[in-house]
């Protein structure tokens, strides 16, 4: 399968490798900058506001290089079997610390708390790059129908309505909470159904690199966690809000 690269021309094939890079890079940037961000608007210890952004960007940003090792295939040769074994555990074992820490953590849910709805909503519009697996990856042969088409216009169905979502929910439109739920989830979906359908239509992505960074860190695994994330922190929202208007109107009636 790596050598059905060469039949993608030299500018795609560039011009592809740029995007995966440059979207991983940003994620974890971002991912990073919401948290240092967010952290100030809690009621942590200084110290704990300076360090837990740093503890986030240190521990995506080797997330990441570990999975430009193992998804580089000619630098890290290995059997299949062991291939696919290696990059289950590099997107899974991150991504489980990730999820415990969202719930056990005594720093990271109250930044998650505090991170503005939208902004987890917003970050996830880079998911419409993932039409390149129907262009240019599908259309030169490389992945199968089966597996572009549903990953594909998934993914793209859900970066362009991330931005959509975001602005109805930070400007708290009807429904919004609803709409972000629901968005949350299909996104979710996507990402699961994605992996599935690679394994059923045996798209071996994991043997082609760059694209391999997809199913090791920039696709489902940061994808799902960031959907979590996005969950959590409505959830957390949307409960706050009959408290906050019960204190509103007993000020009211009391005034």
């Amino acid at each position: 399968m790596q050598n059905d690269l060469l039949s993608l021309p030299l500018s795609l094939h560039r011009s592809t490798a740029f995007v995966i890079f440059a979207l991983a890079i940003f994620m974890v940037a971002a991912h990073t900058a919401i948290a240092a961000m967010a952290a100030q608007r809690t009621a942590l210890s200084q110290k704990t506001k300076i360090v837990i952004p740093f503890v986030i960007g240190a521990f995506l940003a080797s997330w990441l290089a570990i999975a430009n090792i193992v998804g580089d295939g000619s630098n890290f040769p290995l059997a299949r079997e062991s291939r696919q074994l290696v990059s289950g555990l590099v997107a899974l074992i991150p991504f489980v610390i990730a999820v415990t820490a969202l719930f056990a953590s005594k720093s990271i849910g109250p930044i998650n708390a505090a991170t503005p709805n939208a902004w987890l909503i917003a970050i996830q519009t880079y998911r419409f790059a993932g039409i390149m697996f129907v262009f240019p990856f599908l259309t030169y042969g490389i992945v199968p129908g089966g597996f572009a088409w549903p990953a594909g216009i998934g993914d793209a169905l859900t970066g362009i309505f991330a931005p959509i979502v975001a602005l109805m929910v930070a400007r708290n439109q009807p429904h919004a909470f609803k709409w972000a739920v629901a968005w949350n989830l299909f996104g979710t979906l996507d990402l699961i159904v994605a992996p599935a359908t690679a394994l059923f239509f045996q798209a071996r992505v994991l043997n082609i690199y760059p694209l391999a960074l997809v199913p090791l860190f920039l696709g489902p695994p940061i994808g799902i966690l960031t959907h979590i994330y996005s969950l959590r922190n409505l959830a957390i929202a949307n409960s706050s809000k009959p408290a906050t208007a019960s204190v509103i109107a007993s000020a009211g009636a009391a005034y």
